[in-house]
């Protein structure tokens, strides 16, 4: 894929979820991660790994799905060349939870980015 301005743009998605033993990837016959490598659980935050060679951020966001819509779980990401971090809140927090605490049988949050690397 190629910007207007004749970039290449590199996708990164990925769905991930926590069923109470931390935060993995979900790679299964219905769910697949492009361009993300892997996800790091810490105390504050997740942390996506995608080394893709990009040189810029075009766009990132992360949503919830609606079981964590249900249960006031919110989200955002901060997005960076090889690796975004992602932070979880719930009802009127404004510092992010701990990741671990936020679980869910059948509950994602879906990433998806777009990244600038080099040539077309």
């Amino acid at each position: 894929m190629v910007d207007t301005g004749g970039q290449a743009l590199r996708l990164l998605s990925c769905a991930l979820r926590n069923t109470g033993s931390g935060w993995g990837l979900i790679s299964d016959a219905g769910h697949q991660p492009t361009g993300v490598t892997g996800v790091i659980q810490h105390s504050d935050h997740l942390e996506l790994t995608h080394a893709v060679g990009a040189v810029k951020v075009s766009s990132m966001q992360v949503t919830v799905d609606e079981f964590f819509a249900a249960y006031g779980v919110r989200c955002g990401v901060s997005g960076g060349l090889a690796l975004s971090r992602i932070y979880l809140y719930t009802g009127s927090a404004i510092t992010p939870v701990d990741p671990a605490s936020v679980v869910g049988a059948s509950g994602n949050l879906w990433f998806t980015g777009y990244v600038q690397t080099k040539g077309a």
